[in-house]
């Protein structure tokens, strides 16, 4: 779980420090259509549950994404 959350952390603040980030769009539909997923939900409660906070943004949403892609999750 750490890796995953360290990845999400590296995402987000690359995301908060720049706009109109290529595939942020797609990253935040992809989230809204995959959550659920069985192959991706255990991985969002464990991160919920790290974080102590819910994925509630379009740029966490995306940041989740973009970590999922980057370590081969969903």
């Amino acid at each position: 779980m750490s890796q995953l959350l360290d990845q999400f952390n590296q995402e987000y603040n690359y995301l908060y420090e720049h706009d109109n980030v290529a595939g942020y769009s797609e990253a935040v539909a992809w989230f809204d259509a995959n959550q659920g997923k069985p192959s991706v939900k255990p991985h969002v409660t464990a991160l919920v549950k790290e974080r102590g906070d819910f994925i509630s943004s379009d740029r966490e949403a995306a940041a989740f994404a973009f970590a999922c892609e980057t370590l081969n999750i969903g």
